[in-house]
């Protein structure tokens, strides 16, 4: 029998928080507070990956945008730009920003 995809997903992020030095349950926990944002029609492993973000203060570029209060695509444009922070982590994924150098970088 295959695992499914957020099954899997979920299992990665409860390991990531585990290591992080949190408890899983805060990345469940952090996911339940997101949904009642609003985000009832994400994907439970989408929910889990943003509350992971937030666990770490790390944020890819979908979490950049968000903080940023920009679509998607004008968060890819300003990510590009030299003065844009420098990523922390380039991952075959995307890059990772620490949360508090996009909310700096937003206040200049």
């Amino acid at each position: 029998m295959t695992r499914s995809r957020n099954y899997q997903v979920l299992a990665a992020a409860k390991a990531v928080a585990r290591a992080l030095g949190h408890d899983p349950a805060d990345a469940n926990l952090l996911a339940v507070e997101l949904a009642a944002e609003g985000r009832l029609d994400w994907e439970n492993s989408e929910l889990l990956l943003v509350a992971l973000e937030r666990l770490t203060g790390l944020v890819g570029r979908s979490g950049a945008a968000e903080l940023l209060g920009v679509p998607p695509e004008q968060a890819r444009e300003l990510t590009a730009r030299p003065d844009f922070p420098p990523a922390l982590y380039d991952l075959a994924s995307g890059p990772l920003w620490a949360r508090e150098d996009v909310i700096a970088w937003q206040r200049d």
